[in-house]
């Protein structure tokens, strides 16, 4: 039914059109038309959709546009900057927005489309918009791009198919919009979008193309398009790839500087450890030794004596003491019989009686054995972290603790000494540098089982923590039942 009032929007975008400066200018559909365009840009879309919805409006037909709330709020924005009340012809039932997404749902069943109830959704939608203005209807939909984008490629042509079969009763002009990065080179999902098409619609200037060459230009434009993204994700690939291998370098050049560093000082240690034992050998066991050979030669004058045996035996149990320690410094042999944390109580206790610092071992009983480079390395490290200890902290006090979880062991020292300087530890942790080559030896040792220590300090102590992975087959906790964090 068609009643004076039902031209009141038409007369009213007719005084916009030539009182205004249009951004577009309004675009007449073209009757019983199928068209489909292929966007690369939103705002394209828009332009276009914008002076085809416009011009169906001012021709006098009824605009149905069905698509996402991104665009419907976009071109409703753009209507209204080129004077459109769209209120008012919402109200009076000449522009009719619809969500995709809703009207899609109302006729998808187990992911393909039901030809009855499109049919019937679309008689509900299309009924009452031909029975006003003219009772032309220009209609725009994004269901199938909705579809395209969840993969469901078939079920879109499907669609396309159930609007070119709606009956012949509407006039009716259809639009229907894909984005051209949902096809890739050489798609030919592609092809059977357009043959379902009377028209399509380039990004060119929004130039409209009809006839049997639109299938060879919309093709070319897609294979365009498709090139054009190739080239800008192998720019991108090609960026992250210069990036990454300028990381590597920089990451290889640390590293590498790190290890000289640490080989030369390897090298140091190695004379500073051997002269150490020349020290001790020379200084201790080597008295002891030219003293029992004094002794045995007065034995050999006087052989009766008691005393001079007495003196030579007593030498000869500090000679083998001196042997012993020397023996265990370089490696214990309990650990080999009893495990890290006998060998871990034995030096701790030599350690404090040597050094004078009070040294507390916090350690399960229950700990058992672990695999032998696990338990090396744990003794060295505790080795190591003690000395520094004795050497550099000015400490009073140490405490060691040893955990363990079903994923791995933990060692902590930790002393009450003057600490460290915030500076040293964050180049440390940055570079592995800055600090002596006793850290940097038990930092190699951690990467070397997979683990990873941990160095903090404050002007009440330092923190030097390793952990080590270990896959225990019974959950241990420590002495005071806590579970490692």
């Amino acid at each position: 039914m068609r009643t004076s009032r039902s031209a009141e929007p038409v007369e009213h975008l007719r005084q916009v059109n030539s009182s205004s400066e249009p951004l577009l200018p309004w675009r007449q559909p073209d009757r019983g038309s199928h068209a489909v365009q292929f966007f690369t840009d939103d705002a394209l879309l828009i332009d276009e959709l914008c002076a085809f919805i416009g011009g169906a409006l001012l021709s006098g037909s009824t605009a149905i546009v069905i698509a996402t709330k991104a665009h419907r709020e976009s071109l409703s924005q753009r209507l209204a900057a080129r004077g459109l009340d769209i209120a008012r012809v919402v109200e009076q039932g000449h522009y009719i927005p619809l969500d995709a997404a809703q009207t899609l749902a109302s006729f998808m069943r187990n992911g393909w489309p039901d030809e009855r109830l499109f049919t019937e959704t679309m008689a509900r939608i299309l009924e009452p918009a031909s029975r006003i203005g003219l009772g032309k209807i220009s209609a725009f939909g994004e269901m199938v791009a909705l579809l395209w984008a969840d993969g469901k490629s078939e079920a879109a042509v499907r669609v396309e198919q159930l609007w070119n079969n709606l009956p012949q009763k509407y006039a009716l002009n259809l639009r229907c919009a894909y984005p051209m990065q949902g096809f890739g080179r050489g798609d030919s999902s592609f092809l059977k979008i357009c043959g379902e098409h009377t028209h399509i619609i380039t990004d060119e200037n929004s130039v409209l193309v009809a006839g049997e060459e639109l299938r060879k230009v919309a093709d070319l434009q897609q294979e365009v398009q498709a090139l054009a993204a190739e080239l800008a994700q192998g720019k991108l690939v090609e960026a992250n790839l210069r990036q990454t291998k300028s990381e590597l370098e920089s990451t290889v050049g640390q590293r590498t500087s790190v290890l000289r560093q640490l080989s030369a000082r390897l090298l140091k240690l190695q004379d500073v450890e051997r002269r150490r034992i020349a020290r001790e050998l020379h200084d201790s066991l080597g008295q002891y030794l030219v003293g029992l050979k004094l002794n045995m030669d007065m034995v050999r004058r006087s052989p009766t004596r008691e005393d001079l045996w007495v003196e030579v035996d007593q030498l000869m149990n500090q000679c083998i003491g001196e042997v012993r320690t020397l023996s265990y410094l370089l490696h214990p042999p309990t650990m080999d019989a009893a495990g890290f944390v006998s060998a871990a109580r034995w030096f701790v206790e030599g350690f404090s009686q040597r050094s004078g610092v009070k040294v507390t071992l916090d350690a399960p009983d229950n700990l058992g054995r672990l695999p032998d480079p696990i338990e090396l390395a744990l003794f060295r490290v505790l080795q190591e972290a003690l000395t520094n200890v004795h050497r550099h902290s000015g400490a009073s006090e140490a405490y060691v603790v040893i955990l363990q979880d079903s994923n791995r062991v933990v060692l902590e020292v930790k002393d009450n000494g003057r600490g460290m300087p915030i500076d040293i530890l964050q180049q440390f942790d940055e570079t592995g540098a800055g600090t002596g080559v006793g850290l940097g030896g038990i930092r190699e040792r951690a990467r070397e089982l997979g683990g990873k220590l941990t160095l903090e300090a404050t002007s009440k102590g330092t923190l030097l923590k390793i952990a080590v992975p270990h896959r225990s087959k019974v959950q241990l906790t420590d002495s005071h039942n806590r579970r490692i964090t």
